[in-house]
């Protein structure tokens, strides 16, 4: 009977180091992947077409990080993407601060997830 909770609890700590592992490198590669997509339209020539993959690959990756993120930093991370598309057809100056403020965001979930683990 000893043996057996001794099992049990250890493949229950394994499955929760697997899960915080993985949440780890999700983290970092989604967010890595959505840096690499804005310093693009940042270096756009065109900067509406990069601004649509980089809100498609926001669409995707959001799905991911609400499971591993908290929700505040997201919901604004997710305001700031929704106006890229406003700010590009007004021709805004704001744009590129825009931009560096999303990575900058970015920079600091990816920090944060990396410490917490």
């Amino acid at each position: 009977m000893r043996n057996l909770r001794v099992c049990i609890a250890a493949v229950i700590l394994c499955a929760n180091l697997l899960v915080s592992g993985y949440s780890a490198a999700a983290v970092r590669k989604s967010c890595s992947e959505l840096i690499a997509r804005s310093e693009a339209v940042l270096s756009a020539e065109k900067p509406a077409a990069a601004i649509g993959t980089l809100t498609e690959e926001w669409r995707r990756q959001s799905r991911l990080l609400h499971f591993f993120v908290p929700n505040q930093p997201l919901t604004e991370l997710n305001t700031a993407i929704l106006r890229l598309d406003a700010l590009c057809t007004e021709q805004s100056d704001e744009l590129p601060a825009e931009l560096h403020g999303i990575i900058a965001a970015l920079k600091w979930i990816r920090g944060r997830e990396l410490t917490a683990f």
